[in-house]
């Protein structure tokens, strides 16, 4: 059983240390309350980490349990804070342990301190030279704090020790898409989604570098695998940036087609959408536009015009780009400080005009 409390550090009693130990907050005092509670714990058959900062924090456990093991639980909830001054101690006690610098050094990467962080993972390199996610650690962190080159060279560091280790070529996939090398991502992160084929961020990173290569056949990946993510992972923080990329890429499309000029489909849909509201009242409106918006969150390709779709609060059959241009003039009313994706503006002063 795992006990865990905390004491304030005047509420100790001084008596129970040595007196060259009674000084609060010294390292003497630090290292006799960590030998008494270790010692008390040990007598009962328990083991226990003890970590002592602004006050005592003890954790009791079953002795010949792994103490890494009782902190973990924290680190996989993101108590990294808790965690924190557990791993120090740890740490004093098992200062050649590289997975509890592993550990330790993640946590301060996760926590914004990427000094510390490099320094406790670097040093578990420095006694397992093999540990590849503590070199994908250190190329995590390098990238955080905006330093392409060292970070480079810790994840080519990861990739050289496990090559077909699948998060290495994902992390490194990002690395290259941060330093504008979209065609040596793709080869990293294609890999990556071989062997983690259902991973939604591998599978976004691909898209978005496919997306930044931009030849037709790589625009056309991008674009199935923004909808692949939104209907397969549609719960996944992922989906929405991938409903937002898909959006902007059909767009992006849609533009291309006529040289970035207005489109007259597009206007007319307006047009049509206006009267539309004007005819059936707020109410329907919205009701109309909600409709929309939720089957839009699946995905709809307004490139391709020979897709229909029908509505429940509308009569009829509509494409993808009629059924956008729709919720474009709704939420011009409603509220035109969204962010659709999709920028209709042109067309719309044109279709209010005519």
């Amino acid at each position: 059983m795992i006990q865990e409390f905390t004491i304030p550090l005047h509420r100790f009693d001084l008596n129970l240390l040595p007196p060259e130990a009674r000084q609060i907050g010294s390292d003497a005092f630090k290292s006799a309350v960590a030998l008494h509670f270790a010692a008390e714990y040990a007598a009962s058959g328990q083991g226990a980490i003890v970590a002592v900062d602004d006050e005592i924090r003890v954790m009791a456990y079953p002795m010949g349990t792994e103490p890494l093991e009782m902190v973990t639980p924290m680190l996989q909830s993101g108590r990294l804070r808790e965690a924190l001054p557990y791993l120090e101690a740890l740490n004093k006690q098992m200062p050649e342990d590289e997975q509890v610098l592993y550990n330790l050094g993640i946590c301060y990467s996760e926590l914004g301190q990427f000094d510390e962080a490099i320094i406790r993972l670097k040093r578990a390199v420095n006694l397992a030279p093999r540990h590849v996610h503590a070199w994908v650690g250190i190329g995590t962190a390098y990238y955080r704090m905006r330093k392409p080159e060292p970070a480079m060279e810790a994840f080519s560091k990861a990739l050289e020790i496990n090559p077909g280790d699948p998060y290495v070529r994902r992390n490194l996939g990002g690395m290259l898409m941060a330093m504008g090398r979209p065609s040596e991502a793709v080869q990293h992160l294609r890999l990556a989604l071989q062997d983690l084929p259902d991973d939604p961020q591998a599978m976004f990173g691909l898209a978005n570098a496919l997306e930044e290569v931009g030849s037709e056949d790589a625009v056309t990946e991008a674009s199935g695998l923004y909808k692949r993510l939104i209907t397969e992972h549609n719960r996944s923080p992922v989906a929405e940036m991938a409903e937002k990329a898909s959006t902007a890429l059909a767009h992006k499309r849609l533009r291309k087609g006529v040289d970035g000029g207005i489109r007259p489909d597009v206007v007319i849909y307006l047009k049509q959408a206006m009267d539309l509201y004007q005819k059936v009242g707020k109410t329907n409106m919205q009701q109309i536009a909600h409709e929309i918006a939720i089957l839009g969150s699946t995905g709809l390709d307004i490139n391709d015009p020979s897709v229909k779709y029908r509505l429940k609060n509308l009569e009829g059959e509509f494409s993808a780009l009629q059924l956008v241009s729709y919720l474009y003039a709704a939420f011009q009313e409603i509220d035109p400080s969204v962010e659709m994706g999709a920028d209709f503006a042109a067309e719309y002063a044109i279709a209010r005009q005519t």
